[in-house]
């Protein structure tokens, strides 16, 4: 079942390239009845899952035996939580991509390479094969966004590949001196050997593979490819990367940097939560001064993904709840906000908030979901974003009260540059620009509009399912950190 989340994306990105070159089908259903068929695929791992709680039994294939690398595959309930949500958005973005016309059969089939390659990376469980998935994403990402992006797409799509593949070389270059001690790439068999080895070793081991962690999340200041990739991105791109591209980062940083080297990650916690605070005061600061909702939500973005790190810093089980949670809430959020700026693009033909006004009369269909989608995004409470939240600060005042105040006094900032932004942008006057806006919402706009809504509003009142089911994997690692 594992190796058919890869498998079926990967020969879906084939089909749709050929399918509209032989005029078979349009490259458009192909990947749309794909990106469908993974996502029940993965509801049905889900159900598997659920009966035994424990992670799937790793499947393991020899794939080059002389140098001990094997594609072995499995999942917890972290990342089937991430491959179920991968799933999710990739039926959102083919719904987003409706509208785009030019090339469609390379479009479609980059799309699905890229959902293979990030299906590969949350079920990978050896370190090559970890490292040759999270290189496959970035490749389809890269043409994406220089093909069908905005006015400086090839800035912003070198900026990305330059600054995401140097953090992966460090990550890779930690792999290797793992593989050296242990004589293998398998999760299992560093893991048994990390104990004897010593702590200066461990710790430059750490370092190098959280350079490459901070550079996917990102952190500041490792962040400055995000703003221009996630701008000049066509919509469901811009989507697919905030909602997984940086989920990437974190899941690495726990699956790997806490899960292989607890006792170092531990030593290094406290530093690695004063650099998250920063970056999201740094970030929150820098949304309020945009003009541009796409820039807003892309510097709104780092902001949220260093709350997630707080709270796997935390190193306590409320606190890793809240981050995994977090990475599904956020994932969920910022695609809406995304799908909606992409839709705001297309009625109004502007994102420029101060040219916006009046959403809300003309359009009210948009202007209320882009209201709750905001309003998600700030924690309002009885929305998935609250419940992250305040899992993530409780579990952060347990192991670093300071912090946790510090981190407390940003949350009137996201309230700020959102509240702000739809004063001028959802309500008041209506705007030339928006008078003019056209204010019809065909079905492939409003299903997954409607879909992301209703995931968001459940998992804020009722938790507990999610909740409960990632608690298997937050108690394994906490039992780790306990055991030092």
């Amino acid at each position: 079942m594992l190796a058919y989340l890869i498998a079926i994306p990967f020969l879906g990105a084939f089909a749709s390239y050929f399918a509209e070159r032989y005029e078979v089908a349009k490259a458009r259903s192909v990947a749309l009845a794909t990106s469908l068929l993974t996502l029940i695929i993965s509801i049905a791992a889900l159900s598997s899952f659920l009966s035994g709680k424990e992670m799937f039994p790793a499947q393991a294939w020899d794939w080059i035996p002389d140098f001990g690398i094997t594609f072995t595959l499995g999942v917890d309930a972290m990342s089937l939580s991430l491959v179920l949500l991968t799933a999710l958005l990739f039926v959102v973005a083919i719904f987003a991509s409706w509208n785009i016309t030019q090339n469609t059969k390379r479009y479609y089939a980059l799309l699905l390479l890229m959902e293979a390659g990030l299906m590969g990376v949350f079920m990978a469980l050896d370190l090559f094969l970890f490292y040759v998935f999270w290189e496959i994403v970035l490749i389809p990402a890269f043409f994406l966004i220089n093909g069908w992006g905005g006015r400086r797409r090839s800035y912003a799509a070198m900026k990305i590949l330059i600054y995401t593949h140097l953090g992966s070389l460090f990550m890779f270059i930690g792999f290797i001196l793992l593989y050296l001690k242990a004589g293998s790439f398998s999760f299992f068999a560093i893991s048994d050997t990390l104990s004897s080895l010593d702590a200066g070793f461990k710790s430059f081991v750490f370092l190098l593979l959280f350079i490459g962690f901070a550079f996917k999340i990102p952190l500041v200041p490792f962040h400055s490819w995000l703003p221009d990739a996630y701008t000049e991105a066509p919509t469901p791109v811009s989507v697919l990367l905030a909602g997984l591209l940086s989920k990437m980062g974190a899941y690495g940083l726990l699956r790997i940097g806490v899960t292989l080297l607890p006792e170092t990650f531990q030593g290094y916690a406290y530093a690695i939560a004063v650099l998250a605070v920063v970056s999201v005061f740094y970030s929150a600061f820098a949304a309020l001064a945009q003009r541009d909702i796409k820039r807003l939500v892309a510097f709104s973005s780092v902001s949220h993904m260093g709350f997630i790190v707080l709270g796997i810093a935390s190193l306590n089980l409320i606190g890793i709840n809240g981050a995994i949670f977090q990475m599904v809430s956020h994932g969920l959020i910022v695609a809406l906000l995304f799908f909606l700026t992409g839709m705001l693009v297309e009625k109004a033909h502007s994102r420029e908030i101060p040219y916006l006004g009046g959403l809300i009369t003309k359009a009210p269909f948009l202007g209320w979901v882009l209201v709750f989608a905001s309003l998600a995004s700030l924690g309002l409470p009885g929305l998935s974003g609250f419940v992250a939240e305040l899992s993530i600060l409780l579990g952060l005042f347990n192991s670093f009260a300071f912090l946790a105040y510090l981190a407390v006094l940003s949350l009137p900032l996201t309230a700020g540059y959102y509240l702000w932004m739809l004063q001028r942008a959802a309500f008041g006057a209506t705007s030339e620009l928006v008078e003019k806006a056209r204010s019809d919402v065909a079905w492939h706009e409003a299903v997954p509009v409607l879909v992301l809504v209703i995931l968001i509003t459940v998992l804020g009142l009722y938790p507990a399912p999610l909740m409960n089911m990632i608690s298997t994997t937050s108690q394994a690692i906490v039992a780790l950190i306990g055991g030092i």
